[in-house]
């Protein structure tokens, strides 16, 4: 006999609450949402295997997290050393993912799996506050050697270290992916277990697109002081210490001249140039056509852009002649030199209107912290003008008008600083009084009126400072120690340290500061990053741990800098 309509219904209500519950089983898990911000960051609470695990023969691994973290963070995050051929499967139920290998793993291999500080939980992208490392061996032991140090940077939190296995100095990092990886947490530490073995290149690297491989015109890069060694019974070796940096090999190259009118001629570069190479003699036009050469009377570079020059034009050019612009002896800041450099120059037969207009000072305009002893004021202008005339129209004066000796320096034909040939007195009002009208070009435009740079010097009392030694260590090389200003200021304060060891820092702006020397074997005054390829160790620096928070009026003293303490 056949179902009555209300046994139907009964039915159809089961099998509806049925479908429910499996679909509620299987659907998507989500984070409640709603409450306070969170700022927790995630943290991996578990992992399978458990860490230092022999004999694994599974082919999947496994992490249960705090929270929801982003999917596409975490792959991204993932770091097997040594590396795995084939692509990695995911697979996710909540909180817990599962990694499962492409291939079999390796017999006998100790295996680190590296979960970066890139991975963002879901609801407010709070990042992991430190690498997660997993080991493992597929054999009957571990590898327990490893490799641990800092980052020290503005910005430490994401470095890639990698762990190169080498047997010579062939090794380019931009084509060889790394043997052992891992990844520094917000403090910029991080540490590399289950190193084998062997001779090893660390490098750190601020890997753009997560390549594995170095790609100097994206990266930055950290260089290691040494290369280490592990032999059978070493354990760890703690202290490999990093500072980042671009590493340019390129010269610069112009990329573009192009004449605004017939005066300006706006030179635009690959790079910053370094301020040597503002020079009128590195540049000149060639017409090729009438085959002639002309040179130039003035040149500035174009405040605030380092990669560009403004060379003044007052020959006679012919519009309907081949005109290139020629540069030699181009240095960027890193030193590296264009011995010769050309492009075609984009004519022009406009009239030039311009005239020197004052677009910035350097210290602002109104400062109230100016030092009283050695302070260079800096004025930048929009165009050139003739220096001949431009210290004529300018008068130093304390609030009761009495002239202060100075001199002026020319950075080039549109900037300048002013420097007080005596000490100054703290706390007093001062002013730089510029006198427009000599500050013009060859077309007689000036500004229309006079300017008054005013500034008060600082409470000298207000001053602090910090004396001390630094122990351990042995070198006949120089060595330089620097108070590096971290706070708003960032001001910095460089000495070579004296044949004792002793080092001390007078007449420093109270703040908060970090306390570093380095060794200067290749003797050029600054600290050496080395370079990748071919390999060169940087100079070994080393910091001081504690902040320095230096307080108004006080001199700290007797601070113990043990350069190598580990």
């Amino acid at each position: 006999m056949g179902k009555t309509a209300k046994e139907k219904g009964k039915t159809k209500i089961i099998i509806i609450f049925l479908i429910l519950l499996f679909l509620s089983g299987c659907a998507i898990q989500l984070p409640p949402s709603g409450g306070e911000v969170d700022k927790t960051p995630p943290k991996i609470e578990e992992s399978y295997p458990p860490n230092g695990t022999i004999n694994f023969s599974d082919d999947n691994i496994s992490f249960d997290f705090s929270e929801y973290v982003e999917k596409r963070s975490f792959k991204e995050a993932v770091f097997i050393s040594p590396q795995i051929d084939g692509e990695l499967q995911y697979s996710w139920s909540g909180t817990n993912v599962t990694i499962e290998f492409p291939t079999k793993l390796k017999a006998n291999t100790t295996y680190v799996v590296t979960i970066g500080t890139d991975v963002a939980d879901v609801h407010n992208r709070n990042k992991m506050a430190q690498s997660f490392s997993l080991t493992f061996s597929t054999g009957n032991e571990i590898d327990k050697r490893s490799i641990g140090g800092k980052v020290f940077d503005d910005n430490p939190s994401g470095v890639m270290i990698y762990a190169y296995k080498i047997k010579d100095d062939t090794l380019d990092p931009r084509t060889v992916k790394p043997d052992y990886i891992t990844q520094t947490g917000k403090s910029g530490s991080y540490k590399l277990d289950g190193v084998s073995a062997g001779k090893f290149r660390i490098l750190a690297v601020r890997d753009k697109f997560k390549d594995f491989l170095f790609q100097p015109k994206q990266d930055e890069i950290g260089i290691s002081n040494d290369d280490i060694t592990f032999t059978k019974n070493d354990t760890t070796v703690k202290n490999v210490n990093f500072k980042l940096t671009k590493i340019d090999s390129e010269p610069p190259r112009i990329m573009k001249a192009i004449m605004t009118d017939r005066t300006h001629i706006v030179v635009d570069f690959t790079e910053d140039l370094a301020q040597s190479s503002v020079k009128l003699g590195n540049f000149s036009i060639i017409d090729s056509t009438q085959n002639k050469m002309f040179s130039f009377k003035n040149i500035y570079r174009k405040y605030p852009k380092k990669n560009q020059v403004i060379l003044i034009n007052d020959n006679q050019l012919d519009s309907k002649s081949n005109l290139f612009l020629t540069a030699s002896n181009l240095k960027d800041v890193q030193g590296n030199t264009t011995e010769k450099d050309f492009v075609s120059l984009i004519y022009s037969d406009r009239e030039d209107t311009s005239k020197p207009d004052l677009i910035t000072t350097f210290p602002p305009l109104g400062d109230s912290e100016a030092d009283y002893v050695g302070q260079k004021f800096e004025f930048y202008f929009s165009d050139y003008f003739d220096t001949s005339t431009a210290k004529s129209g300018i008068d130093f004066t304390d609030a009761n008008s009495n002239k202060i000796p100075f001199s002026i320096n020319f950075f080039d034909d549109a900037s300048f600083s002013v420097k007080a040939d005596i000490d100054l007195l703290p706390v007093k009002d001062y002013e730089i009084i510029i006198n427009l009208s000599k500050i013009r070009n060859k077309n007689r435009a000036s500004a229309d009126s006079d300017y008054v740079y005013k500034f008060t010097t600082i409470n000298g009392l207000n001053f602090s400072g910090v004396s001390g030694e630094i122990k351990n260590l042995n070198t006949e090389d120089p060595v330089y120690i620097i108070l590096s200003g971290i706070d708003k200021s960032k001001k910095t304060y460089k000495q070579l340290l004296r044949t004792d060891r002793k080092f001390i820092f007078n007449r420093v702006v109270s703040g908060s500061y970090k306390l570093w020397s380095f060794i200067d074997s290749d003797k050029n005054g600054e600290y050496s990053f080395g370079t990748a390829v071919p390999f060169k160790p940087s100079e070994k620096f080393s910091y001081l741990k504690p902040t320095l928070k230096l307080k108004p009026r006080w001199m700290q003293t007797d601070v113990i800098f043990d350069f190598f303490k580990k």
